[in-house]
C-alpha cells in the first residue's frame, strides 16, 4: 500500500510543478494576449483542487470524490464545446490531461498519486517545449519547473524518512532540520544535474531535424522567422546557407547575442518582468563580453599556439600518449591483481606442489618453519592472516572459532611449529611427514 501524503511543502512542490507546466503550454500562445488570465485561471483551477486533496490529511473522504467527478465533468464539458474548437488536438488533448489531473488532486493523498501527477507536469512541459513556438524564452518557466519538481521528491522522501524516525524514537518534530535538509538534498541534485549537463555534449534539435526528418522543435521558428538569429540568407564558410541543413552543426548552441536578447525581449504579450529580466540579461551580457574581450583574444592565441605546436610534435605527442597509457594500464592491472590476491593465490599452489605434492621441503626445524609458513598464507589468502602482534598460540585460540573443523591439525602444527622452536632436539623424519599430511588436508579444506 503506498504511504499516506500529508507535508504541506509537498503539496505546495505539486502545485508549482503542474501551474508551471500549464504556464509553458499557454507561453506557446502568448502573442495573442490573455497569458496572465490563462495563468490566473488554472492556478485558481490547481489551487483549489489541491486544497481539497490536502484537507483529506492522507485519507480521501467522500465529499473529495464528488469534487473530482465534478472537476472531471467540467473538464470533459470544455474539452468539446471549447478546447477542440480553439486548439484542436494534440493542444486540445493536453488542456484535457490537465483538468483530469486538477480532478485527481481532490483526492491526491498518496505518494503514487504525488508521482503521478509530477509526471502529468513532465508530459505537458515536454509537448510545449517540442513545440514549433517554443523557444529559449520558455526557459523562465522550464528551469523553476526543474526545480520544483526536484523540491517536491526531495521534501517527499526526506519527509517520509523523519516520519520513520519518529515512529521508532520520542523526538518531537523539527521542522527546521528537515527544511535544511531539504535544501540541501535539492541543491546538490541541481548542481550535480548542471555539471552533468555541461560536461556531457548536447545535440542540437534542428540537426536532429536535418538529418532524421523530426518535425522543428524548441528555438527553431517563431511565426515564420529563425530564431537564434540565424537568418537563411546568410553565408557560411562552405558558400551554403545557415538555413539549418548546411551551416548547422551537431554541437551545442552558441549563448544568445545582446541583440538577439533585446529582440526576443519585444516579443507581444510577453510579461513585464519577464522582458525586464531579458533586457537585463543583455545589458550584462554586452558588458562582461567588453570586460572579457582581452581575455578571450589571450585565450584564442594561446590555443593557437598549441595546436600549432600539436601540429609539429604530433608524433612524439603521440607515442607519449600511448606511453602513459600503457602505463595506466599496467598500474590498473598491477592494483587488479593485488586486489584479487593473485600474488598469494600462486604461492599458495607453488608451495602445495613443492611440499605436498612433490616433498621438496626441507629437514628438522626448517621444514617444520616452511609449512608453518604455507599454511599461515593459506588462510591469508582465506581473509584470515596473523598479525604480527598476535603469537601462535593467540593465532591458533583465534582459528578454533573461525574454523572449528581443521581444530586438530591447527593444535597439531602449531604444537610441533614451538617444540621446533624451543625444544631441544629437532623433529625426526616421521613428525615432518605427520606436518605434510595435515597441511595437505588443510589445504583441501580450505579450496572447497
Amino acid at each position: 500500500m503506498s504511504p499516506p501524503l500529508t507535508y504541506t511543502p509537498v503539496y505546495l512542490g505539486l502545485f508549482a510543478s503542474l501551474l508551471l507546466a500549464v504556464c509553458c503550454n499557454a507561453y506557446l500562445d502568448i502573442g495573442y494576449g490573455g497569458f496572465a488570465t490563462e495563468t490566473l485561471l488554472w492556478g485558481l483551477l490547481f489551487g483549489l483542487t489541491l486544497w481539497c486533496g490536502w484537507r483529506q490529511r492522507g485519507r480521501a473522504s467522500e465529499q473529495s470524490r464528488k469534487w473530482q467527478k465534478g472537476v472531471m465533468g467540467l473538464g470533459i464539458f470544455l474539452f468539446v464545446f471549447l478546447f477542440l474548437r480553439v486548439w484542436g488536438l494534440p493542444r486540445a488533448g493536453i488542456y484535457l490531461l490537465a483538468f483530469l489531473q486538477a480532478s485527481c488532486n481532490c483526492v491526491t493523498t498518496t505518494r503514487r498519486q504525488l508521482y503521478l501527477g509530477l509526471l502529468v507536469a513532465l508530459v505537458m512541459a515536454i509537448f510545449a517545449s517540442s513545440h514549433y513556438r517554443a523557444d529559449w524564452t520558455m526557459l523562465f518557466y522550464l528551469l523553476p519547473l526543474v526545480i520544483a519538481v526536484v523540491f517536491t521528491l526531495a521534501a517527499e522522501q526526506i519527509n517520509r524518512r523523519a516520519e520513520e524516525i519518529r515512529s521508532l524514537s520520542l523526538e518531537q518534530k523539527m521542522f527546521g532540520g528537515q527544511a535544511a535538509a531539504i535544501t540541501s538534498a535539492t541543491l546538490s541534485i541541481l548542481i550535480l544535474g548542471a555539471v552533468f549537463y555541461l560536461i556531457t555534449p548536447q545535440t542540437s534539435w534542428l540537426y536532429l531535424s536535418s538529418s532524421y526528418g523530426l518535425p522543428a522543435a524548441i528555438g527553431v521558428a517563431h511565426e515564420g522567422q529563425l530564431e537564434h538569429g540565424q537568418q537563411g540568407g546568410g553565408q557560411g564558410k562552405d558558400g551554403k546557407g545557415n538555413d539549418g541543413l548546411g551551416g548547422m552543426e551537431p554541437i551545442r548552441s552558441r549563448w544568445l547575442t545582446p541583440a538577439e536578447m533585446r529582440q526576443a525581449a519585444q516579443r507581444i504579450g510577453m510579461p513585464h518582468w519577464q522582458s525586464a529580466t531579458i533586457l537585463t540579461m543583455a545589458d550584462i551580457t554586452e558588458a562582461l563580453q567588453r570586460q572579457f574581450a582581452p581575455i578571450r583574444q589571450a585565450f584564442e592565441d594561446w590555443w593557437e599556439a598549441i595546436k600549432k605546436w600539436l601540429q609539429q610534435h604530433f608524433v612524439k605527442v603521440i607515442g607519449t600518449l600511448l606511453a602513459l597509457m600503457w602505463m595506466a594500464l599496467a598500474i590498473g592491472l598491477f592494483l587488479l591483481l593485488r586486489e584479487a590476491r593473485a600474488g598469494i593465490w600462486l604461492r599458495t599452489r607453488f608451495d602445495y606442489w613443492r611440499y605436498a605434492v612433490f616433498g621438496l621441503h626441507s629437514s628438522g626445524r626448517e621444514g617444520v618453519r616452511q609449512f608453518y609458513g604455507a599454511v599461515e598464507r593459506l588462510f591469508a589468502l582465506h581473509g584470515e592472516a596473523r598479525p604480527e602482534t598476535r603469537n601462535t598460540r593467540e593465532y591458533l585460540r583465534r582459528m578454533d572459532l573461525v574454523r572449528p573443523a581443521l581444530r586438530p591439525e591447527l593444535l597439531a602444527i602449531t604444537l610441533l611449529f614451538e617444540y621446533s622452536r624451543y625444544g631441544v632436539a629437532p623433529p625426526d623424519l616421521e613428525q615432518i611427514q605427520a606436518m605434510r599430511e595435515r597441511y595437505r588436508r588443510i589445504f583441501r579444506v580450505l579450496s572447497e
